[in-house]
C-alpha cells in the first residue's frame, strides 16, 4: 500500500511540477520551479481553485480569504461535501499547502468519506495529519438553555439548575456577582457591582461537561455588546445623558412596566423626562426587587410603595435619580427604547385596567394622572 502511495505521490509531484514550468515559460519566467517533494522547506503557494470548488455545491462562489500565520478561523464543512471540494477550500485558504498531496494524504489515512460536516477552528500552520485529525472529530452534541427578558439574576441562576448542562450554578452566581470581566460596555459600572443587566437574556447553546460557568457569561456579554452596540449606546447618552449603566438600570425597569412591546418607547421617554426634571421615577418594580425572595421574586405589592422598605435605595418613591443598579436583564427592544426614547413631554402613565390587555394611559401632567388614575384604575 505504501508502495502504491509513494507511486501515485511521484506522479503527481511529476504532473504538478510539469504544469507548472509549461505555465512558467508562457509566463516568460526564467526561474526554475523547485520540486513539490521540497515543500516543507519552502511552502508552494495555494493556487486558485475553479469557481465550483472554491465552495460547497449549491454555494455561490465568492473570494477566499488567505488566513494569516497562525491565525484561527472557524471552518465550515457541509453535508454531503466532497473531500475534493473540502481540499481546494483549505488551499485556497492557504490552511493546506496543496489540494492534490491532501487529498491522497485523506486516502492514505482512510479518512476519505469520513470528515465530517460542522465548523471546526482550524489554525495555519497546522500539519496535513493535524487538519484531517480535526476535521473528523465528531461534534459533541449540544444543549439549549433559554433565559428570558425581565429575570433577575437569581432566576437565571434557576434557569441554569434546570437544565442538564452540567455548569456549575454556584460558580455563575458567584462570577456574576463579582463581575470582574473587560468589556467596553462595562466601563460606567461601578466597581464591585454586579453583572445584573448585562447578561442577555437569548437562548444559548452549550456543549454539556464541557462548556463552563466562564464560557458562558462570555457568551451572554457578547451577545449583549452586539444586541446593544457602540453605535447605539453612544448615541444614547447623548438623547438621555445618562451613562451606559444607567440606561441598562433604566431599561431593566422598562422591561418590567412595559408589557406591551409598542409602549416601551413612551414608557423610557417617560423615566428620562422624569429624570431630567429631578422627579421620582415611582416604579414599582424597583420595590419588587428590593423585596423580592426565592418563590417570589416579584411579589404584588400589597401596601403603598412609599411604606414598603422605604430606607432602601430602590425605593423610587421616595429616592430620587437612578436606582443603584439594574434590576433584571432587559432585552434588546427595552435597551433601544432608552437610547431612543419617544420624542415627546410624557412623564406619567397609569395602567388601563379598563382593556386589561397590559397597556397603559400616560399624560404630560400630574393633574391629567391622576385623573387617568381614576378613570382607568381598577378600585
Amino acid at each position: 500500500m505504501r508502495i502504491v502511495f509513494v507511486f501515485l505521490v511521484l506522479i503527481a509531484v511529476s504532473v504538478y511540477g510539469g504544469s507548472m514550468l509549461f505555465r512558467s515559460m508562457q509566463d516568460g519566467q526564467l526561474s526554475v520551479i523547485s520540486g513539490i517533494g521540497q515543500s516543507e522547506a519552502a511552502p508552494v503557494p495555494a493556487q486558485p481553485a475553479p469557481a465550483s470548488a472554491a465552495a460547497p455545491a449549491g454555494d455561490t462562489a465568492v473570494p477566499v480569504r488567505q488566513v494569516a500565520p497562525g491565525e484561527a478561523v472557524t471552518f465550515n464543512i457541509k453535508s454531503g461535501e466532497t473531500t475534493n471540494s473540502v481540499a481546494d477550500r483549505l488551499t485556497q485558504m492557504g490552511l493546506a499547502r496543496n489540494a492534490l498531496l491532501f487529498r491522497l494524504r485523506v486516502q492514505w489515512r482512510g479518512a476519505d468519506g469520513k470528515l465530517q460536516a460542522g465548523d471546526y477552528q482550524l489554525t495555519s500552520g497546522m500539519s496535513e495529519d493535524e487538519l484531517i485529525a480535526a476535521l473528523q472529530a465528531a461534534k459533541a452534541k449540544d444543549s439549549p438553555i433559554t433565559f428570558i427578558e425581565g429575570k433577575r439574576l437569581e432566576e437565571f441562576v434557576e434557569a441554569l439548575e434546570k437544565t442538564d448542562t452540567g455548569i456549575d450554578s454556584k460558580r455563575f452566581l458567584d462570577l456574576a456577582k463579582r463581575g470582574n470581566f473587560t468589556y467596553d460596555f462595562l466601563e460606567t459600572k461601578p466597581a464591585g457591582a454586579s453583572l445584573e443587566g448585562f447578561l442577555f437574556p437569548d437562548t444559548y447553546r452549550v456543549i454539556p461537561g464541557k462548556t463552563t460557568a466562564e464560557d458562558l457569561i462570555h457568551q451572554m456579554l457578547k451577545k449583549f455588546g452586539e444586541q446593544f452596540p457602540a453605535a447605539v449606546r453612544e448615541a444614547g447618552q447623548k438623547n438621555t445623558g445618562l451613562t451606559v449603566y444607567q440606561m441598562v438600570t433604566v431599561a431593566s425597569i422598562v422591561e418590567r412596566e412595559a408589557q406591551v412591546k409598542e409602549e416601551r418607547p413612551r414608557v423610557a421617554a417617560a423615566y428620562v423626562n422624569r429624570l431630567r426634571d429631578k422627579e421620582g421615577l415611582f416604579a414599582d418594580p424597583t420595590i419588587q426587587y428590593a423585596v423580592g425572595k426565592p418563590g417570589d421574586w416579584w411579589p404584588v405589592l400589597r401596601d403603598s410603595p412609599r411604606n414598603i422598605v422605604p430606607t432602601s435605595p430602590y425605593n423610587s418613591y421616595i429616592q430620587g435619580g437612578v436606582p443603584p443598579s439594574p434590576i433584571a436583564s432587559p432585552g434588546a427592544a427595552a435597551l433601544k427604547a432608552v437610547a431612543e426614547p419617544e420624542k415627546s413631554a410624557i412623564k406619567y402613565f397609569v395602567r388601563n385596567d379598563v382593556k386589561n390587555d397590559g397597556s397603559h394611559v400616560f399624560s404630560n401632567t400630574l393633574a391629567e394622572h391622576e385623573a387617568n388614575r381614576v378613570r382607568y384604575s381598577r378600585q
